[in-house]
């Protein structure tokens, strides 16, 4: 009575195993992606080894995404012997991408894609297969149980290398089903049940044989194990399943456009705000310029005061009225090329001193003729300045030697005899015009309107050059002069110059 007891339980657990089994079977899908960058099945529930290959770019372009078998004996995917790959009913799906036709290798001319045999013979092994076969140039999916009970699907069309092509397998004991791109190749008619070698791998890119060793070099990717037959709709879309990183690379691609549209727009701003700060400055050098410009103008006009002109005029008319004609032709000679000096220095913003100096001399010469020579001038130029390599301010002396001739000197009413006295000289490397007079000194009560308007135009030119070339060297001293008793005994004018290249 026991021992049927116990035949009856063995039984009952081995149809509960079956009918579990079953049911597992039915549902499962084993899947390869490789979308994570590592070689390993999805749901870890089988566990792949790995042979000479690399991580490449997935049909999508995803980097590290897909395998890529290197051909040789050396270079393969063992998918593992588990059960889970070998269905008595099912679909087997991978995407392919092949470089080229692999020579090397023995046996049957054939490159492997996914192999697995059913038994320990050498021939009509293959449980199921997919492969590249040579002489015919075409893919050719297997199935056999002996050497009467084979069969084999090929695809119609002649194998492209170097494209992706999404294959399909499917069979049960009925048929053999074979798909190219989600296009049905042919069913053809199996009537076996598949069986499988318990100790043998599913192989990736190898056919892992002693008599048949062939290889296949290129990219593999999405490897599926299905365990039922997918309708032609559910093949259709694995053939245009999307892209799995769409999303992230949306995102990725929306983050990297947008911190590129951020860094334009942040360059631009920048671009913009250096720009107006830009033109803000050359804006002020513009105003700085027509300012220094305007300042000389206004110079000019003090130098040429009608009252000067009038003075010269009359001078030249008293010559020519006591019969001294060759001295007012050289008086009207030399005050017409004065008028024509300053109207031609007035234009530049620096002369050399050679052409001040020659202005200056020009003056002086007209005013010591205008008043009989009575007073005496002395002019000094430091051995160190070369005076046509030297540059200074146009014009920058004219109105305090005027105002030293005009206030200082005529003034003295024969206090003693007056003397003029410029020096151009070098300071801590810096060169410095000095006027200095010896007349009655400074009395703001007895200076004009006029003169004291120049000294101030000299004054704003003078800060206005130091904003412009950005420099705090242009200075203006005025320097009251006293002797032993403290009483005035002339004005001496200090002008701190820059060093300016050509």
């Amino acid at each position: 009575m026991i021992p049927l007891i116990n035949k009856a339980l063995s039984i009952f657990f081995i149809f509960c195993s079956f009918i579990c089994f079953s049911l597992i079977d039915s549902s499962i899908v084993i899947t390869f992606d490789f979308n994570k960058h590592e070689i390993k099945e999805k749901d870890n529930r089988v566990f792949p080894r790995s042979e000479g290959v690399t991580l490449t770019a997935d049909r999508f372009g995803n980097v590290k995404s897909a395998i890529y078998i290197h051909g040789n004996v050396s270079s393969y995917l063992n998918l593992s012997t588990s059960k889970l790959l070998k269905p008595e009913k099912g679909t087997v799906s991978l995407w392919v991408n092949l470089d080229r036709r692999v020579y090397s290798g023995k046996g049957y001319d054939n490159n492997p894609i996914v192999y697995t045999k059913n038994g320990q013979e050498f021939d009509f092994n293959l449980a199921y297969a997919i492969g590249y076969d040579c002489y015919a140039k075409r893919l050719i999916a297997y199935s056999s149980q002996d050497s009467l009970k084979d069969v084999s699907v090929a695809a119609e069309d002649n194998f492209i290398f170097g494209t992706w092509h999404h294959l399909v397998m499917a069979f049960d004991d009925n048929y053999l089903i074979f798909y190219v791109d989600g296009e049905l190749q042919n069913k053809m008619r199996k009537g076996f049940r598949t069986q499988y070698l318990a100790s043998d791998s599913v192989m990736i890119g190898h056919t892992a044989s002693t008599k048949n060793e062939r290889f296949s070099q290129g990219v593999f990717d999405d490897i599926q194990f299905f365990h039922r037959i997918l309708s032609d709709k559910e093949i259709k879309d694995l053939y245009n399943a999307p892209n799995p990183n769409k999303l992230k690379n949306i995102f990725t691609g929306v983050v990297k456009y947008g911190i590129v549209i951020i860094i334009i727009i942040a360059i631009t701003i920048l671009f913009n705000l250096r720009n107006k700060k830009a033109l803000e400055k050359q804006k002020e050098q513009f105003e700085l310029v027509n300012k220094i410009t305007e300042l000389e103008l206004k110079v000019v006009k003090a130098q040429m005061n009608p009252h000067f002109i009038s003075n010269c005029l009359a001078a030249i008319q008293d010559l020519i009225f006591k019969n001294n004609v060759d001295e007012a032709s050289r008086y009207i000679a030399k005050f017409s090329f004065f008028l024509r000096q300053i109207l031609n220095y007035s234009n530049k913003d620096f002369i050399t001193l050679s052409e001040e100096i020659e202005i200056i001399k020009l003056n002086i010469e007209l005013e010591q003729l205008r008043f009989k020579n009575e007073f005496n001038f002395d002019l000094y130029i430091d051995e160190k300045i070369i005076p046509n390599d030297f540059l200074i301010p146009a014009l920058i002396t004219q109105t305090f030697i005027e105002n030293a001739i005009w206030h200082g000197l005529l003034q003295l009413d024969g206090l003693r005899k007056p003397e003029l006295k410029i020096t151009f000289s070098l300071k801590n490397g810096y060169p410095v015009v000095e006027i200095e007079d010896n007349g009655i000194g400074r009395d703001l009560k007895k200076i004009k309107n006029e003169d004291s308007k120049g000294t101030k135009l000299i004054s704003d030119k003078i800060e206005s050059l130091n904003k412009l070339y950005k420099t705090s060297n242009y200075k203006l001293e005025i320097v009251d002069l006293f002797n032993s008793e403290k009483l005035q005994i002339g004005t001496k004018i200090r002008i701190h110059l820059d060093i300016v290249k050509e």
